[in-house]
C-alpha cells in the first residue's frame, strides 16, 4: 500500500477523536432521555450546537471544525491514495467512493461547526430536508433518493457485518495495546458499529419510503430521526437508552482508533 504524508496521520487521529466527541454527546443526550435525566433526541448538528454552549465553546467548536475536517482530509486520501488496499476492481471502487462521500458529509459538518465558532451558524438545521423535497418533485430525483436509500440500508449491513467479525480490530496496532485496552476495543467497536448499523437502517429505510411514495412524509431522515424511531416503538425508553448506550460505545471505539489505529504513512 502506498505510504503518504505523516501529516496525515495527525489529522487522522485528531479527526477520530472530533467524530468521536460528536456521537458520544448524541449518545449521552439519549441516553439521559431515557433514565429520565433530561437529554433530548438529537442529530450531529444538534451535538455540535450542544459544544457551542459550554465554557469557552468558541474555542471548541474552533477544535471541532478543525478535527472534523482533518476527518475529511483523512478519507480523501484514503480514498485517492487507497491506503487500505480496496483495489481497482468494482468492489473496492465502490469502497473508495464511500470515503469521498463520508469526508464530504465531515466537511460539511466542519464547516458548520466552523461558522458557529465564527458566529456565523444558522440555528435551523433544514436544509437536508429541503434539498430532498426538491428530489422528490421529478421522477429522476425519486430514483436518485431511492438508490441513496438501498445503498444507506447497504452500508448499515455492511456495519453489523463489520461488528460480527470484528474486522476493525485489524486496523489496530495490536501489540501497543494492553489486554484492558484490546477487550473495550473489540466490545466497544462490536456494540456501537452494530448500534449504527441499526441507525443507518432506519434512516435508508425513511428515504426508500419517501422515494417510493414521492413525499417527505417519511421524512428524509438523519440519525435524529433514527432515534426518534426507536424512541416511538414498545419500550422505547428501555431502547432509546440501549441505543443510547450504543453510540457512546462508538464514540469510545473511535477514541481507541484515535490512539492504537494504524496509519500507512511515511516515516
Amino acid at each position: 500500500m502506498p505510504e503518504v504524508p505523516s501529516w496525515v496521520e495527525t489529522f487522522g487521529r485528531f479527526g477520530h477523536v472530533a467524530k468521536g466527541v460528536v456521537y458520544f454527546i448524541i449518545g449521552l443526550l439519549a441516553f439521559q432521555l431515557a433514565i429520565g435525566a433530561g437529554g433530548e433526541i438529537s442529530g450531529s448538528r444538534d451535538a455540535i450546537r450542544e459544544i457551542g454552549q459550554q465554557p469557552f465553546g468558541q474555542f471548541l467548536l474552533g477544535l471541532m471544525a478543525i478535527g472534523l475536517i482533518g476527518f475529511t482530509a483523512w478519507r480523501w486520501v484514503q480514498a485517492v491514495k487507497d491506503t487500505e488496499g480496496a483495489g481497482n476492481e468494482a468492489k473496492g471502487i465502490v469502497k473508495r467512493i464511500g470515503y469521498t462521500v463520508s469526508g464530504l458529509a465531515y466537511l460539511l459538518l466542519g464547516c458548520f461547526a466552523g461558522s458557529l465558532a465564527l458566529g456565523f451558524g444558522s440555528p435551523s438545521g433544514s436544509g437536508g430536508n429541503n434539498a430532498a423535497s426538491s428530489l422528490l418533485d421529478s421522477t429522476w430525483g425519486r430514483v436518485v433518493l431511492g438508490i441513496a436509500g438501498a445503498v444507506t440500508i447497504g452500508v448499515a449491513i455492511y456495519f453489523v457485518y463489520k461488528a460480527y467479525k470484528a474486522k476493525f480490530m485489524t486496523k489496530y496496532r495490536i501489540a501497543e495495546m494492553s489486554d484492558t485496552a484490546r477487550e473495550l476495543a473489540l466490545k466497544a467497536g462490536r456494540f456501537g458499529l452494530s448500534t449504527r448499523g441499526v441507525a443507518f437502517a432506519i434512516i435508508g429505510a425513511f428515504i426508500l419510503v419517501s422515494a417510493i411514495r414521492g413525499t417527505a412524509d417519511g421524512q428524509v431522515a438523519g440519525i435524529s430521526d433514527a432515534l426518534a424511531a426507536i424512541a416511538a416503538q414498545s419500550y422505547g425508553k428501555l431502547l432509546i437508552g440501549v441505543t443510547g448506550f450504543g453510540l457512546m460505545s462508538y464514540a469510545v471505539h473511535l477514541f481507541l482508533m484515535a490512539r492504537y489505529r494504524r496509519f500507512n504513512v511515511a516515516s
